[in-house]
């Protein structure tokens, strides 16, 4: 059976942590915990399920990823976020095609979990990622914001039948802490590529993106929560355009 290395990118993640690494164990023969300085029990959690906790001062979330990466000691590794966890049936999946690889690449589709839920809900917005992957093959860059592994040319992908997880909601505050954050560094890069938004876009970018996020990715079947959720990413759309417009005006020449 192949042998699987799992990395992880932390940041005071001792409420979710936990569960994703009891899952996790159940697959990966080594779990890299990359972390950017955490205060709370996240260094204890991991620790306690036998992950490697190792301190990286972030920079950006590829590079956080691509550092994982790179330590970890088998060919075969598996990118995981702090709050996704394998579902039983992915875990068994991912044991059964691990005994004989029939590709290089597998795409693992990422279903939203909301408070209160304990299974998917029928219809519910999912990604579909390159998660598990041969690092000799494919590569999870270091390249400012870009979080996706590049596959390499001839790769061979495959498709998991079975999701991961995400529990990315603990409360709204730690969700805003998080996407003013992120859109920090989507301004830079944006102007390290030299990227030009027009002020119809900044004006149109709010409803718009609400109507994406609330009809066309689903957020309207969470309910009440679905509501403040696409508000909130749309927002974050909004925010990181505004930010552009301000970088610019802060420095005109």
């Amino acid at each position: 059976m192949v042998k699987i290395s799992a990395y992880i990118v932390t940041l005071n993640e001792e409420q979710r942590l936990g569960k994703t690494l009891a899952a996790l164990q159940q697959v990966a023969d080594e779990i890299i915990v990359v972390d950017s300085g955490s205060t709370d029990k996240t260094e204890e959690i991991a620790k306690q399920y036998g992950a490697k906790f190792v301190f990286h001062e972030w920079k950006n979330i590829s590079s956080q990823k691509h550092y994982g990466q790179e330590l970890c000691k088998n060919d075969w590794v598996l990118s995981l976020d702090a709050d996704e966890v394998l579902s039983d049936e992915l875990i068994i999946e991912i044991n059964a095609e691990m005994n004989n690889p029939q590709a290089d690449v597998y795409k693992i589709k990422i279903c939203d979990m909301m408070p209160g839920d304990k299974k998917p809900r029928a219809l519910a917005k999912s990604y579909n990622l390159e998660r598990l992957y041969d690092k000799r093959k494919s590569n999870m860059p270091d390249d400012l914001t870009n979080d996706r592994v590049i596959v390499g040319k001839n790769a061979k992908v495959a498709q998991l039948k079975y999701k991961i997880y995400h529990y990315s909601y603990i409360s709204l505050t730690r969700v805003w802490y998080k996407l003013n954050m992120y859109t920090d560094e989507l301004v830079k890069t944006a102007v390290e590529q030299g990227r030009y938004y027009t002020h119809l876009r900044l004006y149109t970018e709010f409803p718009r993106q609400f109507l994406r996020y609330y009809f066309i990715k689903r957020y309207f079947l969470y309910g009440t929560c679905g509501f403040w959720m696409a508000t909130t990413y749309a927002y974050f759309r909004f925010l990181k355009i505004a930010k552009w417009f301000e970088w610019r005006a802060l420095n005109k020449k």
